[in-house]
């Protein structure tokens, strides 16, 4: 090897032995602070959960957006019940290091909602009489500035059940649905239910701890409460 060769090859090790050292020196919480990690969650002043650097019932969908850096996919899905629900899709996000898929809800009255379906551009018809509709060019706009109601995040990983309680601390209540494929761990003062499933992915839902009743009720009604 020439000695050019072997002053730049030892550069780059010094430079990446430094990198190492840097990383082990910054505590682990300093790290995370800037991540937005999914079990950081916390209330502001007014009881709002605040997570992945929102506030839910106040921060616009546009916030989230900018925050996660890939731009989020806005529908309008219409129930035969009559159910309206605009929805904000993000299919691989990155945060810390952990990928996921994302579903956020926005806040609309059903007004504005049934204003947006029959200024919709298109349709299409999904499984159980569900309809998609593509927003206007207009009310996409509308739906970055609207409050975020809930979010749903699906990480890839599967979570175990001791990382979860080491993250989130013990659950003020566990609920088994039939089947004992699927377990929920609720904590009802951070707005978040988390649904670990020995099948199938695993799922944390974040809403506003007055809401969390909307979440739980169900959940008692098909399920048995084991703590």
């Amino acid at each position: 090897m020439k000695i050019k060769e072997r002053h730049i090859f030892a550069g780059v090790i010094l430079g990446t032995l430094l990198l190492l050292a840097l990383a082990m020196v910054i505590p682990s919480s300093q790290k995370e602070a800037s991540a937005h990690l999914p079990w950081q969650v916390e209330q502001d002043d007014e009881g709002r959960t605040q997570v992945f650097g929102v506030t839910l019932g106040k921060s616009p969908m546009g916030e989230l957006e900018r925050r996660i850096g890939d731009p989020v996919v806005l529908s309008l899905f219409a129930r035969d019940s009559g159910e309206r629900v605009v929805e904000g899709f993000f299919d691989n996000v990155g945060l810390g290091g952990l990928r996921a898929k994302m579903v956020v809800v926005l806040d609309f009255s059903n007004e504005e909602l049934e204003a947006m379906y029959e200024r919709g551009v298109r349709m299409a018809t999904m499984g159980s009489g569900t309809r998609k509709v593509t927003l206007s060019s207009a009310d996409q706009g509308a739906a970055r500035q609207a409050p975020i109601h809930s979010i749903t995040y699906l990480p890839r990983s599967r979570l175990e059940p001791e990382l979860v309680e080491r993250r989130f601390g013990t659950p003020g209540e566990r609920i088994a649905l039939p089947g004992g494929e699927s377990e929920h761990w609720l904590y009802p003062q951070l707005g978040l239910d988390i649904a670990l499933n020995q099948r199938g992915s695993d799922v944390l839902q974040y809403v506003l701890p007055e809401n969390f009743e909307a979440l739980r009720v169900p959940l008692l009604e098909q399920g048995e409460v084991i703590r």
